[in-house]
């Protein structure tokens, strides 16, 4: 082997090494534009997620026939306190006058599905037509009133069990 020779194999050993740096340093640059999605918090169902004090509520939808018809609500319902909790639903119309209001019992430590878990929790009333959103009011004793917009759905496919008188 002469000088020449491994000059030149140094060289590309350099080159290579200079190279996977270089590849590395732009490919970890790539996470500071674009982040992870599992880093960002979404609604990946139907519904929307909102948080009543310390009760988790996720996938809430209304089901609906009509406009001014009953609703049922669809969704599960978190409560990692000691204490059972008595949740509120009221809807609003355009106006923000009440429409219908419905309750649900959650134990301590437990999840509730509000369509499955007993009697179906219904809104008497629900103003807007299936396809819109509805302004509930989420209710607790501890934690106040907490305001969301609902979609209404309508009772088809997989919410047809929760038809309104189903």
């Amino acid at each position: 082997m002469n000088a020449a020779t491994s000059s030149s194999r140094r060289t590309r050993v350099l080159l290579s090494t200079a190279a996977i740096v270089a590849g590395s340093t732009l490919l970890a640059g790539c996470q500071v534009i674009s982040p992870r999605q599992t880093d960002v918090m979404y609604d990946a169902g139907d519904g929307v997620s909102i948080d009543v004090g310390d009760v988790e509520i996720r996938n809430l939808v209304v089901v609906s026939e009509k406009a001014g018809g009953p609703g049922v609500l669809s969704g599960a319902v978190g409560n990692p306190t000691d204490t059972p909790m008595t949740l509120t639903f009221a809807a609003k119309d355009d106006a923000g006058t009440v429409t219908g209001t419905a309750t649900a019992q959650i134990p301590a430590h437990a999840t509730v599905d509000l369509s499955a878990d007993g009697p179906k929790v219904t809104l008497p009333a629900v103003a807007p037509r299936p396809g819109a959103m509805v302004l509930l009011t989420v209710s607790s004793p501890s934690a106040g009133d907490s305001p969301v917009e609902v979609p209404i759905l309508t009772p088809v496919g997989y919410y047809a069990d929760f038809a309104p008188g189903a």
